[in-house]
């Protein structure tokens, strides 16, 4: 039996709509979700790996140098007043080598190298980096900060180490350029045959003290950055792959082939989270966005706070910030004790970098309110100084990131050696990072082609499809139908019909204007 026209374009747009509908919003769902498994894992044959490996772009370093205009006054007491200087920017190129892979449990393991090149253009209004800034010793500080802790009887001795090390100084503060500090590094000068000078700068060679490059001749370069640059960190890290699993892409397992850290205690030490640089995908605002942090030595849970868009892409914003280490049971391991971790926002690096630094979100943001009376110049804003990162949720990739840390020293006070005694022992500013993501409109556009431009033409057909189907089972069942539905609405008792008859007996009585039937009779 051969269908009648009408109803072969009935099922053929009735077959389209249902196309549309398991297409749309089933079939394609699922090989979007499939490819994007492929697309994320770090194999060599995605896109992903080789931005990995090495990111096609510089990174925004910025760095902000507090600068003491009261430093004589605090060296005998008084509270500190700071002066922010920045930023300082520089562009950071990022890149993993020696890079391995591991078939057998899906895993890969690599080396960091930066590269800081700086860029005046970009940086604070009419800084070169020439500038003379004031800020505490590090070294001095430092040393005295562990010595007068672990052996407080050789305060004495240190003095003298000081005296022959920089040459009597009259105060605790570092005088420099601010490149040099940064990355160009300052003399110390440990050419001395003096016993203490010389037990001191032994030490920390022995040590081989973080922010020290040794130089022939007993010539010591101290900077902040300066031993990062373009150097290979020599820990050896392992992520997941995410081949077999994709929601364990880039997560940290092992570093020096040790699965946890001997920094701290219990779950303190656990690696949790990615290394950074890539997540998974199919974020919700209900998942829990981790990363570990190898500066800190520590794991970083940001949580989601707002709906985003950047450059016509919806995100989801996550933040973050240091803790509330006393008040929160699952990062008092940070500690020795409850009672021995740091005021609110600040974390206690110490154990980290072996330095007595202290870190905390920038201008003392989200701190203990009495560490912020503590030093005039500080003006802490959530916008300025907070931590965020705005998350394309479907693939898990970072649009927008600004990661912001400050580090800090206490400004010990100690009666055993001069330099420290009248110093007012309270948290002092040193400097802040942030370091910056921004795609640019290449990486955007590239996103919108190959995620968003495929999603919006299903999107599209989809609908189109199911109009299309909807109207020809519609169009086809009227057109089928139409017999009957022409025959019920001209059925007899389909409609209720009122006959009106004139009554004919009855006198009319029919006006013209202009003429009349019956004129009246005028009496004269």
């Amino acid at each position: 039996m051969q269908l009648p026209k009408h109803l072969k374009i009935g099922l053929g747009t009735f077959g389209a709509g249902l196309f549309g509908i398991l297409f749309g919003w089933v079939l394609f769902p699922t090989i979007l979700k499939s490819q994007l498994k492929k697309e994320m894992a770090l194999s060599k044959k995605t896109d992903v790996r080789a931005m990995w490996e090495k990111i096609p772009f510089a990174l925004d370093f910025k760095v902000y140098i507090f600068n003491y205009t009261n430093y004589e006054e605090v060296q005998k007491g008084a509270l500190p007043i700071v002066k922010e200087i920045g930023p300082y920017h520089f562009d950071e190129w990022k890149e993993k080598v020696e890079v391995e892979e591991h078939d057998e449990d899906d895993t890969i393991t690599y080396k960091k190298r930066d590269y800081f090149y700086f860029r005046p253009d970009l940086s604070g209004p009419g800084l070169t980096g020439e500038e003379t800034v004031v800020i505490p010793h590090l070294l001095m500080l430092g040393i005295a900060t562990i010595v007068n802790r672990d052996k407080p009887a050789m305060m004495n001795m240190l003095g003298k180490a000081f005296n022959g090390i920089f040459d009597e100084p009259k105060h605790i503060f570092l005088k420099a350029k601010a490149l040099d500090l940064l990355f160009g590094g300052v003399i110390i000068n440990c050419q001395r045959t003096e016993f203490a000078p010389k037990a001191v700068c032994t030490a920390l060679k022995k040590e081989a003290a973080n922010g020290i490059v040794f130089e022939p001749n007993n010539q010591y370069r101290l900077s902040l950055f300066g031993t990062r640059n373009g150097s290979i960190d020599p820990h050896v890290v392992t992520v997941r792959r995410g081949v077999k699993n994709v929601m364990d892409v880039g997560k940290v397992i092992a570093v020096d082939g040790k699965t946890e850290q001997n920094v701290w205690k219990d779950q303190c030490d656990d690696y949790v989270g990615t290394d950074g640089t890539v997540f998974p995908p199919f974020l919700t605002e209900k998942d829990n966005l981790e990363s570990f942090s190898s500066d800190l030595c520590r794991s970083f849970k940001p949580w989601y706070q707002k709906k985003t868009s950047y450059r016509g892409i919806k995100t989801n914003r996550y933040v973050a910030n240091i803790g509330d280490f006393a008040n929160e049971p699952d990062k008092q391991c940070f500690c020795d004790t409850p009672e021995t971790c740091p005021p609110k926002g600040f974390m206690d690096l110490t154990k980290c970098l072996k330095a007595p630094m202290f870190a905390s979100l920038p201008h003392f943001l989200d701190c203990d309110p009495e560490q912020q009376k503590q030093v005039k110049g500080l003006n802490p804003d959530v916008n300025e100084h907070g931590i965020e990162i705005d998350f394309e949720p479907i693939s898990g990739t970072p649009m927008v990131a600004r990661q912001r840390v400050q580090f800090n020293m206490i400004l010990m006070q100690a009666d055993k050696l001069e330099l420290v005694k009248d110093l007012p022992n309270t948290m002092a500013p040193l400097f802040w990072i942030e370091e910056g993501l921004a795609l640019n409109k290449t990486f955007v556009k590239m996103l919108k082609n190959q995620l968003f431009l495929p999603k919006r033409i299903v999107g599209v057909v989809r609908w189109l499809l199911v109009a299309v189907g909807l109207a020809g089972v519609v169009g086809s069942a009227v057109f089928h139908f139409r017999g009957n539905i022409t025959n019920f609405a001209l059925a007899p008792n389909s409609a209720t019909v009122t006959k009106i008859n004139p009554e004919n007996n009855q006198p009319k009585d029919i006006s013209v204007i202009g003429e009349s039937q019956n004129p009246p009779k005028v009496d004269m």
